[in-house]
């Protein structure tokens, strides 16, 4: 009977098949080598253009905040030279307010009234003075209300004097009213009349008030 040996040939398959492991073994390895290298470049890559991202808005950011800080100081600048305006402003009807004032009352005092008074605390003008009749208390404070200098007109003392020697008979009285040197607003409209009190058509001979 014959007899063949097999095992030359069982080892030699399996030094192949330990060959073709090695192989395979090796090629994972540069596989993942490769595999490694290219998701190391890609994520380098990303972190590259993030980084020019990032320095791109903070120049962005540094030029807004640039802006930010001149119109800042033109706002200031505006401001600043807005007051200086106003001052100007203020300066220039306090210079001529007071004589558009006066030359208004001369035009506002009717014929038959006399200002004897004038009282100016704050913004407040307290008259003092006489008429020939409560009527022309009356007019005098129509006029007033009508006048774009002169606001809040409240009568506050009338009362009736009588100089039987003399023949005369009149009223005194006091009102008050705002006053403003340099009005902005459209004239307020005429308000109603003063309250009635007893008259005399004579007037005392004094001078009338400017």
């Amino acid at each position: 009977m014959i007899h063949i040996n097999l095992l030359p040939v069982r080892v030699s398959k399996k030094k192949a098949a330990g060959k073709q492991q090695l192989l395979l073994f090796a090629l994972l390895v540069v596989v993942g080598y490769v595999g490694n290298f290219v998701w190391a470049s890609t994520r380098a890559s990303e972190l590259g253009t993030l980084e020019r991202k990032v320095k791109a808005t903070r120049e962005e950011i540094a030029q807004l905040d640039r802006i930010i800080g001149e119109v800042k100081n033109i706002k200031d600048q505006q401001a600043a030279l807005r007051e200086k305006l106003d001052t100007l402003d203020r300066l220039k009807a306090n210079r001529t307010g007071p004589v558009k004032v006066l030359d208004a009352l001369a035009t506002l005092t009717p014929k038959r009234l006399w200002l004897t008074k004038m009282e100016e605390k704050g913004n407040t003008i307290a008259f003092t003075g006489s008429a020939s009749t409560i009527d022309d208390v009356s007019e005098f404070m129509t006029a007033l209300k009508g006048n774009r200098h002169f606001t809040t007109v409240e009568l506050t003392k009338t009362a009736a004097v009588s100089q039987p020697q003399k023949k005369l008979e009149y009223v005194d009285f006091i009102l008050s009213a705002t006053v403003t040197y340099a009005p902005s607003a459209a004239p307020a409209a005429p308000g109603a009349g003063a309250p009635a009190a007893p008259g005399a058509p004579a007037a005392p001979a004094a001078a009338k008030g400017r």
